[in-house]
């Protein structure tokens, strides 16, 4: 996709596992607040409407001035807050693939969890506007949407199914996408868990981005299953993306934070409830 110009953003995290600050309520979830000259983007709305709409409150954010919302894949933990940002932003238009309303398990041994979208998430959806993502697209000028991402199955997402005419199967994650701002540094990918692999991610990006170098990638890496040797291809996607910046927090995992911060030339950096990033 042909883009040339470039967006100021700030990105604000509104919700995510962890909080510097007692007044900031962690949990298991991501929301990602972009404000950008182009419209104002909410990336996935965390596990709950309390924690999304009372961090709002504390950091002075207004859901009311969301132009467009984002939701990455069809867990609970993306898609949870959506009656929050809907109800302070009815205006707002929604944004996903439509397996993301799909019921989804995480399988652990014998016993098997739903995580999918929530019904009360589902019902305010279904109420307002909304795009369903089936292939890339520009949300507004600089502001581009993944559509589903190529590429072959990912490592470490065995446990995870999906409902399908024939039952629930291993999950495909055919409804994840990523968000590109392109910054005056440089494109930032904005991504909510990485089902399909940062491999894959990346280069699904360096094709939206006609080859320009990815500054910066932010966002869940859902790494924190993997062990050191799985995560050589991660770092050499990575470099080979151009990355100079990763800041990672929700499902990356501590271990491979740390592994990353030790192996790449590139600064990284955890994230946490509050945290704002500026390009």
């Amino acid at each position: 996709m042909n883009v040339t110009v470039q967006v100021p953003l700030c990105l604000t995290v509104l919700v995510d596992n962890t909080s510097p600050s007692a007044d900031l309520l962690a949990e298991h979830g991501l929301a990602l607040l972009l404000e950008t000259d182009r419209g104002v983007v909410l990336f996935d709305t965390g596990a709950s409407t309390h924690a999304l709409a009372a961090n709002a409150a504390r950091l002075g954010v207004s859901l009311s001035g969301v132009t467009f919302v984002v939701l990455s894949h069809g867990h609970y933990d993306h898609t949870g807050g959506l009656p929050a940002v809907l109800a302070a932003a009815p205006s707002a238009r929604v944004h996903y693939h439509w397996r993301c309303t799909v019921q989804r398990w995480g399988r652990r041994w014998w016993v098997r969890k739903p995580i999918g979208m929530p019904a009360e998430s589902r019902t305010a959806l279904g109420r307002l506007r909304h795009v369903s993502v089936g292939k890339p697209q520009a949300l507004a000028e600089g502001l581009l949407l993944s559509g589903p991402i190529p590429g072959p199955a990912a490592p470490a997402q065995k446990g995870f199914l999906a409902d399908t005419h024939s039952g629930p199967r291993p999950d495909t994650f055919e409804d994840e996408m990523f968000a590109l701002v392109r910054t005056a540094p440089g494109w930032v990918l904005v991504t909510g868990c990485c089902h399909r692999g940062v491999e894959n991610t990346l280069a699904h990006a360096m094709t939206l981005t006609g080859g320009e170098p990815v500054h910066a990638v932010l966002g869940g890496l859902h790494l924190k299953d993997f062990r050191p040797r799985d995560l050589e291809p991660v770092l050499a996607a990575l470099r080979g993306a151009g990355v100079r910046e990763v800041l990672c927090g929700h499902c990356t995992g501590e271990a491979a934070q740390e592994y990353l911060a030790g192996h790449l030339e590139s600064r990284v950096q955890p994230i946490h409830v509050g945290l704002r990033y500026k390009a």
